[in-house]
């Protein structure tokens, strides 16, 4: 366990030494280094939801697509943080162009005009409210105002799957937030682990690891969220979209291509990911079993963002009006709901 976190917070720093120093990005023209080179900065986060990110940047899928459409070059620079509101942050500023995050802080991001939209779906994947098997916690009604939850950050998906069993179980969606407290996932797990909060509601391949400790799982999520719906998704500003259609297009297209890789190679898409994904630390064979979960998969449409949004619009997680449809959210081409 100490050796998984210490890789992950060396993996943060190396990732934010990046960020700083990536250089802002407007049109075509300004996604040039001093020697012509194009640039484009790209930010995920931890988990095995990412994994068509590092399929890209490991099989360099951009760069190629790029390069066979135009004849030219790219430079992609990829980073990791710990969550969709710093990636929101880093858009706002100008230093990156792609980014994939939970639906919850996407639809926020584009409602609040952050300046991008969704350019395709990702992944869907298990999410399970974690807690220790002697907790004595079998639903959301045995938690008391002392009791913690770990969850990534308030406003993220997490928080707002939180809410919708919260407003399922308890009649408020509200119930249990002056119970959370925000960690990455990692370091939630680590919490969890030594009893310093009472549960963790967190993502693959987190719950995977945790249930190999023999920490059990809260019925609360399932039931609001079901297996296929949409978790994680790609976004693109708008500055990319608009003023350089040809990169924009090979990133839509090397995501696609990384996908179609983890769905038809499996066996092969473990082995990347065992080698290359930090987040990860286990072996090949470890990481295929995550990937066969059949609460694990992998598409580039959308399903169940706009029940989402809707729900995040009427119970006040937005300070903005929700989106009308599913077009206020995605660019021209995204299919799904």
């Amino acid at each position: 366990m100490k050796k998984r976190i210490l890789i992950m917070l060396v993996t943060v720093i190396t990732a934010m030494g990046m960020c700083f120093a990536m250089t802002g990005c407007g049109g075509s023209d300004e996604n040039a280094n001093a020697d012509g080179t194009k640039t484009l900065n790209i930010m995920q986060q931890y988990g095995l939801a990412y994994a068509p990110f590092v399929v890209m940047e490991q099989q360099g899928l951009i760069e190629k697509a790029y390069e066979e459409a135009t004849g030219s070059t790219v430079e992609v620079n990829y980073a990791t943080l710990n969550s969709g509101s710093t990636i929101n942050e880093s858009f706002a500023s100008g230093d990156v162009q792609v980014g994939a995050m939970g639906v919850a802080p996407a639809v926020t991001g584009v409602q609040t005009g952050v300046g991008y939209k969704i350019c395709s779906n990702m992944s869907a994947q298990p999410h399970k409210l974690m807690t220790q098997p002697d907790s004595g916690k079998k639903s959301l009604k045995d938690f008391t105002g002392e009791d913690k939850i770990a969850l990534v950050n308030i406003g993220s998906i997490q928080h707002i799957l939180l809410a919708m069993a919260c407003e399922e179980q308890l009649g408020d969606a509200h119930a249990l937030d002056a119970n959370i407290s925000a960690s990455a996932h990692p370091d939630g797990m680590a919490a969890l682990e030594n009893g310093q909060v009472a549960a963790q509601l967190t993502t693959s391949p987190f719950t995977f690891m945790e249930e190999e400790e023999g920490m059990v799982e809260i019925d609360a999520i399932k039931s609001v969220w079901p297996e296929g719906n949409s978790f994680i998704v790609a976004v693109a500003s708008e500055d990319l979209y608009n003023n350089d259609p040809e990169l924009y297009a090979a990133v839509v297209q090397a995501i696609g291509e990384a996908i179609d890789f983890i769905n038809n190679s499996p066996e092969d898409a473990a082995a990347l990911l065992a080698e290359n994904d930090q987040s990860i630390d286990q072996d090949a064979d470890t990481v295929l079993s995550w990937l066969n979960d059949p609460a694990c998969s992998y598409s580039t449409e959308l399903t169940g963002v706009m029940d989402m949004a809707n729900f995040m619009a009427e119970n006040g997680f937005l300070e903005v009006d929700g989106p009308a449809d599913i077009s206020d959210l995605v660019f021209d081409g995204v299919k799904g709901n």
